[in-house]
């Protein structure tokens, strides 16, 4: 996993980007046959490829925010075999449901990647997050633990 330090980011926020890339490393070791993307990847590859975003977390912790343009589990099952050529990134709070529920899709042969740190480390790199209302920095988390978003963030649990 990549560290990085951006000149705009507080020792607490580089704190907490130390922890999301610990958390992150240690939860990957329970699918260690997914493959990974960095967030600067993921943004790299918005601008090239075809590409669809996977959010595996619940339609309440959805309501909160999303990356723009992603879809739910269940869009994306339905509508699989329009995705086969897109590159496909999942994600979720800091990648540990997404990391399993592409082990689920292995089978499948679909170029996937797991989101590294997903939600949280997406809204490190000040990550547009929206939700119906628009644009937002509200985050779902699970509560103090994963109490990880920049200073100008609003975790949500």
């Amino acid at each position: 996993i990549v560290s990085f330090r951006d000149r705009t980011q507080t020792d607490s926020e580089i704190d907490k980007r130390q922890k999301i890339e610990t958390m992150y490393a240690k939860y990957s070791q329970e699918f260690p046959e997914v493959d990974s993307i960095s967030v600067e990847q993921l943004q790299q590859l918005q601008q090239q490829e075809k590409i669809v975003l996977v959010d595996v977390r619940s339609p309440k912790e959805r309501s909160v925010s999303i990356i723009p343009g992603a879809i739910s589990t269940q869009e994306f099952e339905q509508n699989l075999p329009q995705y086969r050529n897109f590159t496909i990134i999942v994600y979720c709070t800091i990648g540990y449901r997404s990391g399993k529920y592409i082990q689920k899709l292995q089978q499948q042969n679909l170029k996937i990647f797991n989101l590294q740190g997903s939600l949280l480390a997406w809204s490190h790199t000040q990550g547009k997050l929206i939700n119906e209302s628009g644009e937002t920095k509200q985050l779902h988390i699970f509560g103090q633990k994963w109490q990880l978003t920049p200073d100008n963030y609003q975790p949500v649990w």
